[in-house]
């Protein structure tokens, strides 16, 4: 056969071959992309639970008046619920974290030393001083504090405020060095130096304490962005120090009283977001009063929840100490003061904590129903802002 006819055949063999493989890559790219679909009729692989800390978008309803913003709220839907999702966010957070060693999901979280996972968003911004307070926001607080403690004081109440430090304003030798700070005081830290300037409110500084002891004790969450109990002992016998100076029946709590125990731990709100369970481990640190606690927990009042708090199981705690003729107790907090109430409360007869979602309000009708002898406002320092949009101060000056 002459060449140029065996060069043809070649050609056209090839050719052939890459028409078959092109082909082959369209069906295969077309069965991908369809197989949510097919799957979610047929149901040939079961997807797993979705462990995104955050809500999925809710199917929109139909209606034939309201058609225009249809389409949009049904692709929010659709891409936060089409089947297999789940399993693809976790192979995708998986080979993100183990081949390319970064976060899946940078603006959400940070993926620390040794382990140690890192709240993004405002706690990155509180860390690093961005978007600090200006002179005016700092002024407002002043004004507002002062204001809740002439309201509380003319009402025979003590009031204190304790800001909770985020995690990497303590462990910053976990912290990602990458991550340079444009200011050097966190904005709790800004708060506490410019309050104990300026204001006759003095907040209750729990910072060095904890990072005194951060190296001898793990107080924070490895997988968490929360203090754990020893954090919330910690922070606890500093302010029961504080506010000793003003009731000197307080007493501090002794770590020599408890007993530590430790398991392992592999569930935590960052750990949650990578979809991979068992990916980071922590350990999870209880401490047990040897001769048990003397608060109990009783039955909450009932008051009513702040609408579309997400947690209303944890809005209201009650601990009473049974026949104890020591001072009151109310607490309004964020998630921060689950960890550090209960060794408060040791020295208090009735203790009250309240989760506002986030608002940290003064919230006179239940200052009003529990006659408190102490209030404490816990704040972590990243939702300190929030503050400045609930002022008891202002509303006052509305009416």
């Amino acid at each position: 056969m002459p060449v140029p006819i065996i060069l043809l055949y070649i050609i056209d063999f090839s050719m052939t071959h890459q028409k078959f493989r092109i082909n082959i890559l369209i069906i295969a790219f077309i069965a991908v992309i369809a197989f949510p679909l097919i799957n979610s009729n047929l149901h040939l692989v079961k997807d797993i639970a979705s462990t995104e800390n955050r809500k999925m978008q809710a199917k929109p309803a139909f209606d034939i008046n309201l058609l225009d913003p249809f389409p949009a709220q049904y692709e929010k839907y659709y891409n936060d619920n089409f089947s297999v999702r789940a399993i693809m966010v976790k192979y995708f957070n998986y080979f993100n974290i183990k081949l390319f060693k970064k976060s899946p999901v940078p603006e959400q979280l940070i993926i620390g030393n040794n382990g140690w996972l890192f709240m993004a968003g405002h706690e990155l911004d509180a860390y690093r001083g961005k978007y600090s307070f200006t002179e005016s926001e700092l002024e407002e607080f002043k004004l507002e504090l002062e204001y809740r403690k002439k309201y509380l004081n003319d009402r025979g109440c003590k009031f204190y405020f304790v800001i909770a430090p985020i995690k990497a304003t303590v462990y910053t030798d976990q912290f990602p060095s990458t991550y340079y700070k444009i200011s050097e005081l966190s904005w709790g830290e800004q708060l506490i130096d410019y309050l104990n300037k300026n204001s006759e409110v003095k907040p209750l500084n729990v910072y060095e304490i904890l990072r005194a002891n951060k190296d001898k004790y793990t107080l924070y969450h490895k997988i968490d962005n929360h203090w754990n109990e020893l954090g919330g002992f910690f922070a606890a016998n500093e302010a029961l120090k504080q506010i000793k100076n003003d009731i000197n029946t307080i007493e501090l709590n002794s770590l020599s009283d408890y007993t530590i125990t430790k398991t392992e731990n592999d569930e935590g709100n960052l750990a949650n977001m990578l979809s991979n369970k068992g990916l980071f481990k922590d350990t999870l640190y209880q401490l047990i009063p040897k001769s048990g606690f003397k608060a109990k927990e009783v039955k909450p009042v009932g008051y009513p929840i702040v609408k579309g708090f997400p947690y209303p199981w944890v809005y209201e705690k009650n601990l009473e100490v049974p026949n104890s003729s020591n001072p009151r107790l109310l607490i309004i907090s964020d998630s921060f003061g689950a960890n550090i109430f209960p060794f408060l409360a040791e020295n208090f007869s009735r203790s009250v904590k309240i989760f506002d979602s986030w608002q940290f309000k003064l919230n006179e009708d239940i200052v009003a129903s529990e006659k408190p002898d102490v209030v404490i406002v816990i704040a972590l320092e990243s939702h300190l802002k929030n503050m400045l949009k609930y002022q008891s101060r202002l509303k006052k000056q509305l009416k």
